[in-house]
């Protein structure tokens, strides 16, 4: 790898509700709250695990009125490359995983 941070990405997805957070975010985009129905969740624990996979790109949102409507923001969920697993990781690190000075978090 041309990194050591790939394993951040990577923890970033080793959880349930996030995976589960994705699985229906690739559906389509969804306010915390649709999201909190489908996940069986707490707004608390998913606009938590939401924070964590914004930072790491993966998820975004946008205003819609007074609440925020999230989609993936990453196409490693939605496009094949024909590449690996570790492979996709790594590009989404370079391409997304950037603080503000241009150094991979």
């Amino acid at each position: 790898m041309k990194t050591d941070y790939p394993h951040k990405c990577l923890g970033v997805l080793g959880n349930k509700l996030r995976c589960q957070i994705i699985d229906e975010l690739i559906k389509k985009p969804q306010t915390v709250k649709e999201l909190c129905k489908k996940t069986k969740s707490e707004q608390s624990l998913v606009s938590h695990a939401l924070k964590e996979l914004r930072h790491c790109s993966f998820v975004d949102y946008k205003k819609n009125g007074k609440e925020s409507e999230y989609y993936i923001s990453s196409n490693i969920f939605t496009t094949s490359k024909n590449k690996t697993f570790f492979e996709l990781i790594e590009e989404h690190v370079e391409k997304n995983c950037k603080n503000k000075k241009g150094v991979t978090l």
